[in-house]
């Protein structure tokens, strides 16, 4: 009818843009969860290496050797790129601002499908 083709098409292309700001927000959850293992694998292997130093060098002090010297231990391990969070801010304001044009058109939208109704009882 008159009155539902052109809203059931710009709700139609406002879910569209809805999804495709979700799915964004999905792929920097992604990134994030990705960026917080390597995280914790660069510290798991860090403390690895550090227990392994430290029983190789009793090892040879035991044996009267002289032992390995200090490292930096940061240098051998580097933190992971960071995952920037700007992108996820302005898709979950996008997606924000595109539920609330949904919701003000759909009240919109209502009122004039009551008013149609009251003129067509």
């Amino acid at each position: 009818s008159y009155f539902t083709l052109p809203t059931s098409s710009y709700l139609e292309k406002s879910m569209q843009l809805l999804l495709g700001g979700l799915d964004e927000i999905n792929q920097d959850l992604l990134k994030i969860n990705k960026y917080q293992k390597s995280v914790y694998k660069k510290q798991t292997d860090m403390m690895k290496y550090i227990q392994d130093r430290k029983e190789e060098n009793d090892r040879m002090i035991r044996e009267g050797l002289k032992p390995l010297p200090e490292e930096d231990v940061n240098e051998l391990f580097k933190d992971p790129a960071p995952v920037g969070r700007l992108e996820s801010l302005l898709s979950a304001n996008r997606i924000t601002s595109h539920c609330d044009m949904i919701e003000e058109h759909v009240k919109s939208g209502i009122g004039k499908l009551y008013l149609a109704d009251s003129f067509m009882s």
